[in-house]
């Protein structure tokens, strides 16, 4: 049963009890027993289409993300909120609302004279820092990472905010050409479209202009099944009073030809109260979310009231831990995300949602206002700082909406997000009989040519980053991380050992003495109570001579690990190949069933605890799932 399952799991319940809940809504058959096997797998699905339909992950809480199977007749979509104005802004500086309030009563927050320099007045704060820094989206490192998180989520289009007629054309390109390069490598990638409000017939000509003109991007465009035309909303004469917009010069003609050229959908605004049931695309709804007769509904992580003050105890719907009746504590468990996800899939069972909006990805800023002063458009005091300060949209890290990775709140949002899109759109898992085959000779790369379990990474991710920041400062961000880049993982076992041979884009490089971060397998399997964010056992990290290598367990839960049993390694150009005993990883010829993902070169952060390395997984180095994932090979 779906109904329930996300609120009960994400809000009320506790973390003991949190450790039973399954995020998706797929199961598995066991692999040593239960229920039939099917036959062989005949899908033909891709390498990017297999690794895709096996991630695994388990996160902070206990909960998981589990196998799906991909193939889906009834089709639906599940699109994202993507705000492109980060190092767009001119700030004249970093700041961070969440830092800010630790200083107490005396922070510079709340200063609406702007005396210390730390917090200007109206100028952008961060409401918190994002996993990878204060960054600006001109930095090619980041986007080459959202591409890969929000594919690897299942997400079937972005939309980029141009709700304020402000245009991000160079961003945009920057970002249509990221993904151009990832889908030339086969992988499905979110198509694109543009979400406008303010003067939208201006910003939709321009975006025309800019973009359209051309079939340079064709294959990007962001198009409904059975519909040629490439999706866009904005406000258009037929708007009906959707839009918070009232200044009807302003509003695209349905005369108009680009009308005719887009699938053009209604920006729909909540302050209004009316749903377009036709055309409407909300991009976010207060309360309960209610789905357009046209089937498109809104997910959001927070929800923010139209009243001021926004951030009071007087308007709990602001925070991520509001649950639709009161708000938690802990919010970083996203009671609100669950509760709009609950209703979300209990409408889809009932049949009447094909499209989920989900609001929002990486917002991350908000200007610091004053009461009264003529410029923010609040004429009270802001309830949540108690001070003559306030931020429209966001606040800190509980009241602000991004589902982004954050310093503050980890990668919790975006696995809850990786959740709801699969139990959406995937099927439930079957279980698939494995073929097997032993390897004699590991030297032999030719043995691997009929094995056709493959995985697949993303090809060019490990780069180099000198970045700038949102504050358009160069080098803020700088990373030489990059070494071996994970291209593809093929797997096979037979009654003893299991195999994996993995592919890099550039030859291996050499084991230097004492480098235990050199191409790591990391695995999970059997019991995981004890682990290293559900990995409990690791090979690699202690290469010897003659080709052995070490097979390590979890110790105790964290990044501890003691000796386990020994492998075998072989190298050979751009491949790499592991022989792992299966009595080493506890496992038996009958029970052969886990979860791996190949790490090089990660570096870990020392300020922070070792069960929270798993998050150094997004950021350095490469890895093959990224971040949190793992693979699932029979399971």
């Amino acid at each position: 049963m779906r109904k329930g399952k996300f609120r009960q799991a994400l809000g009320t319940m506790s973390l003991a009890l949190a450790s039973l809940f399954v995020f998706g809504a797929c199961t598995h058959t066991p692999s040593n027993g239960g229920e039939t096997q099917l036959d062989f797998d005949t899908r033909g699905l891709t390498a990017q289409e297999y690794s895709v339909a096996n991630l695994t992950a388990v996160d902070d809480y206990g909960r998981t993300v589990t196998v799906i199977d991909p193939s889906d007749e009834s089709r639906r979509y599940v699109g994202l909120f993507y705000f492109t104005w980060l190092g767009s802004q001119g700030m004249t500086g970093i700041y961070d609302v969440n830092k800010l309030e630790q200083l107490g009563a005396d922070s510079p927050l709340y200063d609406t004279d702007d005396t210390t320099g730390a917090s200007p007045t109206h100028q952008f704060h961060f409401m918190s820092e994002p996993l990878y820094g204060y960054y600006s989206l001109r930095d090619p490192w980041v986007i080459a990472r959202h591409v890969e998180l929000l594919t690897m989520a299942g997400i079937d289009y972005i939309l980029f905010d141009y709700t304020n007629s402000v245009t991000y054309n160079d961003v945009v390109t920057l970002i249509l050409q990221t993904l151009d390069t990832y889908r030339l490598q086969g992988w499905d990638v979110p198509k694109v479209g543009f979400y406008t409000n303010t003067a939208s017939a201006a910003t939709i000509r321009n975006i025309y202009n800019t973009f359209y003109v051309t079939n340079q991007y064709n294959d990007l465009w962001f198009r409904f099944k059975g519909d040629s035309r490439p999706v866009i909303v904005g406000v258009s004469t037929a708007n009906g009073g959707a839009s918070d917009q009232t200044d009807a010069s302003q509003f695209l003609s349905t005369s108009d030809p680009l009308y005719s050229y887009f699938n053009f959908y209604e920006s729909q605004w909540p302050s209004t109260g009316v749903a377009n049931d036709e055309k409407g695309l909300p991009w976010l709804q207060w309360g309960t979310p209610v789905p357009n007769m046209n089937g498109n509904i809104s997910v959001s992580v927070a929800q923010h009231s139209d009243e001021s003050p926004y951030f009071s105890e007087e308007r709990p719907t602001s925070s991520r831990g509001y649950d639709g009746y009161e708000v938690h504590e802990d919010w970083w468990l996203g009671q609100n995300f669950g509760w709009q996800w609950d209703n979300a899939l209990t409408y889809a069972d009932a049949g009447m949602v094909q499209n989920i909006f989900v609001t929002g990805w990486n917002e991350w800023t908000a200007i610091k206002y004053i009461t009264n002063d003529g410029q923010g458009g609040a004429g009270s005091t802001s309830g949540w700082t108690g001070r003559d300060v306030f931020f429209v949209d966001g606040y800190n890290a509980e009241y602000s909406r991004d589902i982004e990775m954050g310093k503050a709140f980890g990668d919790s949002f975006y696995l809850q997000m990786v959740s709801g899109v699969r139990t959406f759109k995937g099927n439930e898992a079957k279980k698939y009989r494995m073929a097997t085959k032993t390897i004699e000779d590991l030297s032999d790369l030719t043995a691997w040519d009929n094995v056709f379990v493959e995985y697949a990474d993303f090809a060019g991710d490990a780069m180099p980053r000198n970045g700038e920041n949102a504050a358009r400062e160069p080098g803020a961000y700088v990373d030489n991380s990059n070494r071996n880049d994970i291209t593809s993982v093929k797997v096979i076992h037979d009654d003893t050992y299991v195999y994996f041979r993995v592919e890099t884009l550039e030859p291996v490089t050499e084991y230097a003495s004492g480098d235990e971060g050199w191409m790591n397998l990391l695995i999970s399997a059997g019991d995981t109570e004890t682990s290293f964010a559900g990995f409990n056992y690791i090979v690699n990290r202690h290469p010897g001579e003659n080709g052995k290598t070490s097979v390590e367990k979890c110790s105790e839960s964290g990044f501890n690990w003691a000796e386990a049993g020994e492998a075998e390694i072989y190298r050979s150009e751009n491949t790499l190949i592991y022989k792992i005993p299966l009595s080493a990883l506890g496992m038996t010829a009958d029970n052969v069933s886990f979860s791996f993902k190949v790490a090089d070169n990660v570096q870990f952060d020392m300020d922070k605890e070792l069960n929270s390395h798993i998050l150094d997984y997004y950021i350095s180095g490469d890895s093959a799932p990224i971040g949190r994932f793992g693979f699932a090979y029979n399971k």
